[in-house]
């Protein structure tokens, strides 16, 4: 091959990369947690570890890095307790508030599940972990627990309240000769040394201590004394008292609010919200520091890190310098809506309960773009101080701007990332009602919303800002609708959450400052035998073949022929699919309560309780039934499914929290302009599919060598194609650079690309 030759495909290669740049691989797994709340700080090895509500992460002193530890990543579980570091036997162990336990070493992960899968009539909560010798203790909601960390077990289990009873203990701590449980109940203690401390009468309330049945829960050892937190039953004071020779003391009492209380050998630390209190050796305030919602504070490599609710991590530094750290991510765990705008996804936080009472949530957007979170919210929009709630939105597909509907105080409008504009009852005539439970847009591009409740609940802005409403003879007065749909006939479609029909559809007839000549019509969901099919309606949306999908709580329903339903009753029909040797409706024991349809028309469904599925094109086939037990899902409980369209990642907001997973399916393309592969070049070191995307509906692809032998043939699903890197035989096939040849269903287009592989 001559020099010419090759430097033609090197720069025919060069050009194909270009655009795979943000790519990632099919399968990935991403979460997108917030990592601001944090709560927790240990360090070790130039790693400082934090420990937020729902994961753990950990900053990299030596090469600068923040690095996630999540489900995603490997742990366990979500929702931490508390975390802690051995030195001696180099190991991180995760404790969280369902009880399971985690071991991260640099070289493996072991999972404790003992306490998790224990039948305990009480919390299980891990509060505390406490680190001696071998021994690592956790405090938990009904007792001690002592796990040992040289075999990675649980050695002992103390229940220590009276008579064996269920104790909750907030933190333990071993002081001289003597063990301390901190309990909602006192200050218990015991003899280290002991054999028999899983017998509660080895135990003693500490009647020393100042205030004996009171709730202690943060402790220390401080130039050579024990120090101990508690707060009185009123709950307005805390006090610090100091054990000295067995006597105990109350050295401070003027803080209504302590976090938690920590040392080095210098300084006593006090960390209040918003104020961290250093003391020295005799109990002299030094200085304090500003904070926004401190939880801990630890000394490390001549620096402070705080974990504070708001911020995240901080380093804080003697010359009084702040620098903060957490891994990108939402504002919260927050999800009533998801939404793709171009490409861009939007997360509605607010919501309102199924009787309609508001959530009362800040009127927050979480908006996602090119890997990137931005949190829209009255900290950086001083106009949603007076909202709430944001529940749906729509868009042109303009990443940045958007209109956003609330539960109550009518829609904002968003452009370019900022507060452009809003609407109410007092700025529009009281033409809008202000609780708007879904948005569209018609084809003259008209803003339609759909207002909840309202005695003209179909409302339209025209393109020149006018403003129009629809009672539609009165027929739909007060109508309790839920989420609203624009199809590509023209059609609105809204559904009913609790209403004598259940479905609603109308036409606007591009005609919006005339009512009288819209189409309307409103139905019950019925099959053709006139049987209800479900009296809860969750989610609807309309597929690439334009057919319409509901999601009930007794499986999902089909309208195949919409176009008439704005004049004619339709019925609905349950898709039937092939389990186990037996003919079933689709999802029939499932409370479905969302659907998303990705680029090759296959539909993805989030359930209540069974987690995620994903379904053919027609229904008739399972594909992927995910849960927390046999995938990366966070929880079964699904709020919400929304694809990127633009790549086929498909976001998953569950109830503890959302995250995403890179599809096979992207939405297809009208033509052949942007067709690449990705990875490309696929090195040795890659086990994963190769994705072929930017392809039309139902593209063939063929792939080939350079001496034109066949080694793989498929079809696209949507805008993608996968191949696993083998040839016809299974084999892998050698490195070298392949041709992908793409042609239309209709063979009327074609397209070719390249994809370099090397072995």
């Amino acid at each position: 091959m001559n020099g010419l030759r090759l430097l033609s495909i090197a720069l025919t290669l060069l050009s194909i990369l270009s655009g795979a740049s943000a790519q990632i691989p099919v399968g990935t797994w991403r979460d997108h947690l917030p990592y601001n709340n944090a709560k927790a700080v240990v360090a070790a090895n130039n790693k400082v570890y934090c420990a937020t509500d729902w994961a753990v992460f950990y900053y990299d002193t030596e090469d600068l890095s923040l690095n996630r530890l999540t489900k995603i990543t490997g742990l366990s579980d979500l929702e931490t307790g508390d975390i802690a570091f051995s030195n001696k036997h180099d190991k991180l162990i995760i404790g969280y508030k369902n009880g399971n336990i985690d071991l991260i070493s640099e070289s493996s992960k072991t999972n404790i599940p003992d306490i998790k899968i224990k039948n305990v009539i009480a919390t299980k909560a891990i509060n505390d972990i406490y680190i001696a010798d071998n021994f690592a203790y956790l405090s938990c909601g009904f007792g001690i627990v002592v796990l040992n960390l040289l075999k990675n077990e649980i050695s002992d289990t103390y229940i220590i309240g009276l008579n064996g009873a269920f104790l909750n203990i907030n933190e333990t701590i071993i002081y001289n000769d003597s063990i301390y449980a901190l309990t909602d109940n006192g200050l218990y203690k015991a003899d280290i040394a002991n054999p028999f401390l899983a017998n509660f009468e080895n135990w003693i309330l500490d009647t020393n201590s100042v205030f004996r049945t009171d709730n202690f829960f943060a402790s220390t050892v401080f130039n050579g004394k024990l120090y101990t937190v508690n707060n009185t039953e009123t709950g307005d004071t805390c006090y610090v008292n100091q054990q000295s020779e067995s006597l105990w003391s109350i050295v401070i009492n003027n803080f209504k609010n302590i976090q938690s209380i920590g040392s080095n050998k210098d300084n006593l630390f006090i960390v209040t919200p918003k104020t961290i209190y250093f003391y020295d050796t005799n109990l002299s305030l030094i200085k304090s520091i500003a904070t926004s919602d401190a939880k801990e504070i630890i000394s490390y490599n001549n620096c402070y890190w705080i974990a504070d609710n708001k911020e995240g991590l901080i380093k804080y530094n003697e010359a009084n310098e702040y620098s903060y750290y957490n891994p990108n991510g939402p504002k919260s765990i927050t999800s009533f809506e998801l939404y793709d705008n171009g490409g861009e996804m939007l997360i509605a936080p607010g919501g309102h309960r199924y009787t309609g009472e508001n959530l009362w949530h800040h009127a927050d957007v979480y908006q996602y773009y090119n890997n990137w979170w931005e949190n829209l919210s009255d900290q950086n929009a001083s106009q949603l101080k007076s909202f709430r709630d944001v529940v749906s939105f729509t868009s042109h597909e303009q990443p940045g701007s958007y209109y956003a509907a609330t539960w109550g105080y009518g829609i904002i409008e968003v452009t370019n990332n900022e507060i452009s504009n809003y609407f109410t009852a007092k700025n529009t005539d009281s033409v809008l009602s202000n609780y708007v439970s879904g948005l569209a847009y018609d084809e003259a591009g008209n803003l339609w919303a759909v207002c909840r409740g309202s005695n003209f609940p179909f409302v339209v802005k025209t393109k020149d800002n006018k403003w129009y409403k629809y009672d539609y003879d009165g027929l739909w007065s007060k109508v309790q609708t839920h989420k609203m749909i624009a199809t590509h006939t023209g059609n609105f479609w809204t559904i009913s959450e609790k209403d004598d029909q259940d479905i609603y559809v109308w036409n606007g007839n591009n005609t919006p400052e005339n009512g009288n000549d819209d189409l309307y019509n409103s139905f019950k969901l019925m099959d053709e035998f006139g049987a209800r099919l479900s009296s809860t309606l969750n989610d609807i949306v309309e597929d690439v073949e334009g057919d319409i999908w509901i999601a009930t709580a007794e499986g999902v329903v089909v309208y195949d022929e919409p176009e008439r339903a704005a004049t004619d009753t339709l019925y609905a029909r349950k898709p039937q699919l092939v389990i186990d040797g037996y003919l079933k409706n689709l999802l029939e024991n499932e409370n479905v309560t969302c659907i998303a349809v990705d680029g090759g028309n296959r539909k993805w469904f989030g359930t209540s309780s069974g987690g995620v599925f994903l379904v053919s094109a027609d229904g008739t086939k399972q594909i992927i039934n995910w849960s927390t037990s046999n995938s990366k899902l966070f929880s079964n409980t699904i709020t919400d499914i929304e694809i990127n369209q633009k790549n086929g990642e498909v976001f998953i907001a569950t109830e503890k929290g959302v995250q995403s997973y890179m599809g096979t399916s992207s939405e297809n393309k009208p033509d052949y302009s942007n067709v690449f592969a990705f990875p490309n070049p696929v090195r040795k070191d890659y086990n994963g599919y190769i994705s072929i995307r930017g392809l039309m509906y139902q593209t063939d692809v063929k792939i080939t060598d350079l001496s034109g032998r066949l080694v793989f043939e498929t079809q696209s699903n949507g805008g993608d194609a996968l191949w696993n890197g083998k040839d016809l035989t299974g084999n892998p096939v050698a490195s070298g650079i392949y041709l992908v040849l793409c042609t239309n269903a209709d063979g009327s287009e074609t397209e070719a690309t390249k994809i370099l592989i090397i072995k």
